[in-house]
Order: structure tokens, then C-alpha cells, then sequence
């Protein structure tokens, strides 16, 4: 497995991640005076880009094999803890 996206498409998705993120930085600023309409629209980008990188993640990582077998029988009971 390497660092490199896999097509040039997923390239141009992660360069384009980056830019919706530089352009969000300012925008959390503390002094950062913005309307709603402004909040939204870099809200929707960043959760766009975050939906497209989340993607090329999981397509770059191989599968985990499954405890006790693989089959769910013998598998640890998962649970959720908040931080």
C-alpha cells in the first residue's frame, strides 16, 4: 500500500479536499464575522470533502479480518463510549 491515491481522479478529489480547507480555516476563526448563508455553504464543502476523503480511505485500507473466525459468533460485543 502506498501514500499515493490510486487515479488521478482521487488526486484531483484530494486537491480539491485541500483547497475547501484552506478556505474553511479563516472562516472558524474567532474574529471571523460571517453570515449564515456563508457558515452553510463552507459547511456543505467540508462535509462533501470529508465524504470523498472518508471514501478514498476506505479504498486504500484492507479489509480487517473479523475475531473468532470471521463469522460474528465469537466476535467481542463492540460498544460506543463517549469522550
Amino acid at each position: 500500500m502506498t501514500d499515493e491515491p490510486r487515479t488521478p481522479g482521487r488526486r484531483r478529489e484530494l486537491e480539491s479536499a485541500a483547497v475547501v480547507l484552506a478556505l474553511a480555516r479563516p472562516m472558524v476563526d474567532d474574529g471571523a464575522c460571517l453570515t449564515a448563508d456563508q457558515l452553510r455553504w463552507i459547511a456543505r464543502r467540508l462535509v462533501e470533502s470529508l465524504a470523498v476523503v472518508l471514501g478514498i480511505a476506505a479504498g486504500q485500507c484492507d479489509p480487517t479480518p473479523e475475531p473468532g473466525g470471521g463469522d460474528g459468533r465469537h466476535a467481542p460485543t463492540r460498544s460506543i463510549t463517549r469522550p
